[in-house]
């Protein structure tokens, strides 16, 4: 099944039913930095890269290295502020925000806006829950992100997307962008060696 309408220029990437985000292997001498991942289909076909650009902003490439998706901190970087992020489309207009309501340490949602697409809300059920419910403002649920170990020596971590087939192509794109948003909070913000959140 393909997410879109055919109109918008990624809905083939984000097409999939379930797609992982994932960070690839590293030396276990490199310090962590920041998110690298990449995206792949359920097969491990790899579908896009995710790459840093300036201070806590990054961007989703396609294969041919056309940007997809931005993903920019735009305030609480330091302490327990709470997180506001920027997500911006190919072009790199604004298509959602994303924020986290609560305080770092005990992170249990996300609210992402749109401007025409409504409201999106990533939530978990305990404070170290596995899975992310993402839903919409009629709490109908848009898509499942379950946050797994991918080595354990030093928390490289992953993030299954399962989609709901009702879900669209714009849609798709916000909730990848949000579990980019939930890397970056679990990973860098909270605990640059490690995953604690």
């Amino acid at each position: 099944m393909r997410g879109g309408d055919g109109r918008e220029p990624v809905h083939r990437l984000f097409g999939p039913d379930t797609v992982i985000l994932a960070e690839p292997g590293r030396s276990l001498l490199r310090r962590y930095t920041g998110p690298r991942m990449r995206m792949t289909a359920e097969d491990g076909t790899v579908l896009a890269h995710l790459r840093e650009h300036g201070a806590f902003g990054y961007v989703l490439h396609d294969l041919d290295g056309r940007p997809v998706l931005g993903v920019d901190l735009v305030a609480g970087r330091r302490g327990f502020a709470r997180p506001e992020f920027l997500v911006t489309g190919p072009g790199g207009d604004p298509v959602g925000e994303v924020r986290s309501p609560g305080r770092l340490h005990r992170t249990r949602r996300l609210d992402v806006t749109t401007a025409g697409h409504g409201a999106l809300r990533f939530t978990r059920s305990a404070p170290l829950g596995r899975v992310w419910h993402v839903t919409d403002d009629g709490d109908g649920v848009v898509a499942r992100v379950t946050v797994s170990t991918v080595r354990s020596l030093d928390g490289l971590q992953g993030y299954r997307v399962e989609f709901d087939r009702r879900a669209r192509g714009e849609r798709r794109r916000l909730v990848v962008g949000g579990t980019v948003c939930l890397q970056v909070v679990r990973r860098w913000l909270l605990a640059p060696g490690g995953d604690t959140a």
